[in-house]
C-alpha cells in the first residue's frame, strides 16, 4: 500500500482511533471555563497519527492566512510571526507512526474532546549523560497548535506538554523499568521551558539548532510530582 492508500483507508475506517491502555486520566480546563475528561493513551495508533496531520495542518494554514489578512504593520506581522510556534508544522505524524512502530519506541495520545490534543514518541532504552541507570529520549513531542498561544483564537486547553511528559515518565518506570529521568533534542523556541522544569543542556550532544538536555533523577521526581 502507498501513503496515499494508507491515508485513504483511514478516512474510510470507523472509529478512526483505537481505544488504547490509559495512563494518566483526569479533567482539565477548556478555555470557556469548563472542565472537560481526558484521558493519556499508550499505544501505536495510525488514526490518531493522521487526525493530528490533518486537523493541525489546517488550524495552522488557517492561522497564516488569519495573520497574512489582518492589516498588520510589517513590523507587527514580523513580531507575531516570531511568537507562534509553528516550528513543527512539517512534522508528518502518520509518516512517523509507519517508521517507528517497534519495541523500543512508545506512543502517546492525550485525548480531550474526543480529539488528540498532543502527542509524544518515546524511545527506550538511552543511556543516561549524568548518573547511572538507564531513561528515555523524547524524540517527538507536541502539543496541538490550538492549544498554543495565537493571535486568531483563545488557546483551548494549557499544559499539554507538561501531562504528556508526566505520562510518559510514569510509564517509563512503572512499565519499562527505567530509571526517573529523560532527555531530548529542543526546538529553540522550547528550550526555555524545559530549562524551567529543571533539565541539564549538553552542548557536546547539540543537533545544529536543537539543544541537547537531560533531566538530572531528582529534579524529574519533583517534575512528575508537581501537579
Amino acid at each position: 500500500m502507498t501513503l496515499e492508500d494508507i491515508k485513504a483507508f483511514l478516512d474510510r475506517k470507523t472509529p478512526l482511533f483505537e481505544k488504547c491502555a490509559v495512563v494518566r486520566a483526569g479533567e482539565i480546563s477548556r478555555h470557556d471555563g469548563i472542565r472537560v475528561p481526558f484521558e493519556i493513551q499508550v499505544g501505536w495508533d495510525l488514526g490518531k497519527a493522521h487526525w493530528c496531520d490533518k486537523n493541525w495542518g489546517v488550524f495552522n494554514l488557517s492561522l497564516l492566512k488569519f495573520i497574512k489578512d489582518k492589516n498588520y504593520s510589517d513590523e507587527d506581522r514580523e513580531k507575531i510571526l516570531e511568537s507562534i510556534q509553528v516550528d513543527d508544522s512539517h512534522w508528518e505524524w502518520l509518516k512517523k507512526a509507519l517508521v517507528y512502530k517497534t519495541t523500543e519506541y512508545v506512543w502517546l495520545f492525550l485525548m480531550a474532546d474526543d480529539a488528540p490534543q498532543g502527542a509524544c514518541l518515546i524511545y527506550h532504552p538511552k543511556k543516561s549523560e549524568l548518573e547511572p541507570g538507564d531513561i528515555f529520549y523524547i524524540e517527538y513531542i507536541a502539543s496541538a497548535p490550538w492549544n498554543r498561544k495565537n493571535p486568531m483564537s483563545p488557546r483551548r486547553f494549557n499544559g499539554i506538554g507538561s501531562l504528556l511528559i508526566k505520562a510518559a515518565m510514569t510509564y517509563a518506570t512503572d512499565e519499562l523499568k527505567l530509571r526517573q529521568g529523560f532527555s531530548l533534542h529542543a526546538l529553540p523556541r522550547a528550550a526555555s521551558f524545559y530549562e524551567k522544569i529543571g533539565m541539564k543542556p549538553f552542548t557536546d550532544l547539540d543537533k545544529d539548532i536543537l539543544r541537547y538536555f537531560e533531566m538530572p533523577q531528582a529534579a524529574a521526581t519533583q517534575f512528575e510530582a508537581n501537579t
